[in-house]
């Protein structure tokens, strides 16, 4: 899907090497994979393509069969799996209930660290958006979405990453698309106004306006902030375009229970209708009202949204992959894990140091080390679940936090040297940045290996 003449950066150029390498794997292992799937009438023409040797459907595989298919392909190295019957499955949910609700999905690229897994997930919308969250990954995932995407930002960019941005040309051949950058103060808009004076980006500048939700994450108070905004945005017309406002009821995000979760979908959903009622008020002559996005929950609290005209999209990212902090929330119903990150059995340690003294281990268990020190989990094992073998413990001192390989308890005989323990992700973003790609998978096979979203390495030219 690279358009011809595309001459990105080097992260960008050897992104697009990785994938077509990638690709190429795919077709020498999976060569039994299921041809000539036709899509849905519903589904878009990238859905379509990208449906091309992927599959569609099916059911989500067991455990011991993940376990088994890790050992096949990882040979001996930590592996994430994506498993596409359960994505699909996850997003027929979220798609149903943008549908019965009114209120567009705009899935979020944060936990959707792989362009191409992010292209998959847009090419079940009736449009392709996205919210996007850094800067830099904006150009990894152009190539691989469809022109005209609209990404809009859910997080304010730093100072550095706009001087950066908007001080630089786009690439030769880049890909059609709209950015929504996120303003959450009249400081960062003063410095956005200024640097759309002299930027050699097209303008004019698209904006999304982040409203105050209750908690100290920023945005702007619905009465005189706004109003400060608006000012500015009418004086530099031309240059910057108001199109969104995003209020995230991220405190619901943190609490699982009932009244919290309500709480903060209210007081989201009342600022949210006071900043669009000044916008209406004081900015009606310069915003298009008619495609204007008011952007509210994400994965954990948007079922608290239902019947409210206060939001037109959402933005469940999570939900996608299921994450494991989802478990405590209803917003779980329905969902099916899709995420599983591999270990490998490093060790099986003959001394017997633990079991004594200051190292006790329950009866009827033994020690056994997997190649996942700190990973994903630093020294806190519940960033991740031990999902199978069933009846895994963590290891008594460090545990999987040690920097070198993970301890963990099982039953005696119930894993041995090249056998491999399946965890699923507390936060999906991070179960995936640990690894350079994730194995796609349907019904046993692998379908695609799809590079994840490089991190920020710095430029040649910047050193001495």
């Amino acid at each position: 899907m690279l358009d011809e003449g595309d001459h990105g950066s080097d992260s960008d150029r050897r992104l697009t090497r990785r994938a077509v390498l990638g690709t190429a794997a795919t077709a020498a292992v999976a060569v039994q994979l299921a041809r000539g799937v036709a899509p849905a009438p519903a589904e878009s023409r990238l859905a379509s393509v990208l449906g091309r040797g992927l599959g569609r459907g099916g059911e989500p595989m067991q455990l011991g069969a993940l376990a088994t298919l890790a050992k096949r392909i990882g040979k001996g190295e930590p592996v994430a799996i994506v498993d596409l019957a359960a994505v699909d499955r996850n997003c027929n949910r979220l798609i149903a209930w943008s549908a019965n609700n009114q209120i567009a999905w705009r899935p979020a690229y944060k936990t959707l660290r792989s362009p191409e897994l992010l292209a998959y997930v847009l090419g079940k919308l009736d449009r392709p958006r996205v919210m996007i969250h850094h800067l830099r990954d904006l150009s990894q995932a152009l190539p691989h979405v469809p022109v005209g995407t609209d990404f809009l930002m859910g997080y304010p960019p730093t100072l550095g990453e706009l001087h950066h941005y908007l001080g630089s040309r786009p690439s030769s051949g880049e890909r059609r698309h709209t950015l929504r950058i996120n303003v959450d103060g009249i400081e960062l808009l003063r410095a956005l106004d200024e640097l759309s004076r002299r930027t050699p980006r097209k303008l004019p500048i698209d904006v999304v306006l982040e409203i105050y939700n209750g908690i100290p994450r920023g945005g702007f108070d619905p009465g005189a902030e706004l109003t400060a905004a608006l000012k500015l945005l009418r004086a530099a017309r031309g240059r910057l375009r108001l199109g969104a406002l995003l209020c995230y009821d991220a405190l619901a995000a943190a609490f699982s229970d009932d009244p919290t979760r309500r709480t903060a979908a209210q007081f989201a959903q009342n600022n949210l209708t006071e900043a669009y009622k000044s916008v209406l008020a004081q900015a009606h002559d310069f915003v298009n009202l008619k495609t204007f996005v008011r952007n509210g929950p994400g994965s954990s609290n948007y079922p608290y949204w239902a019947g409210t005209k206060a939001a037109n999209e959402f933005s469940a990212g999570s939900a996608v992959l299921f994450a494991n902090y989802l478990d405590a929330y209803d917003t779980a119903a329905g969902l099916a894990k899709a995420l599983y990150l591999c270990a490998p059995v490093l060790r099986l340690p003959e001394n017997l140091f633990l079991g004594k003294g200051p190292f006790p281990i329950p009866p009827g268990t033994e020690p056994v080390y997997i190649k996942a020190g700190g990973w994903p989990t630093g020294n806190n094992p519940t960033l991740s679940k031990l999902a199978y073998p069933p009846g895994l413990l963590e290891g008594p001192v460090y545990g999987r936090g040690s920097n070198a390989s993970g301890l963990i308890l099982a039953r005696p005989g119930q894993l041995h040297l090249g056998d491999y323990v399946v965890e699923t992700a507390q936060q999906v973003m991070e179960g995936q940045d640990y690894f350079g790609g994730l194995y796609a998978i349907r019904d046993g096979s692998v379908r695609a290996l799809w590079p994840t979203v490089s991190r920020w390495v710095g430029q040649r030219e910047e050193l001495a």
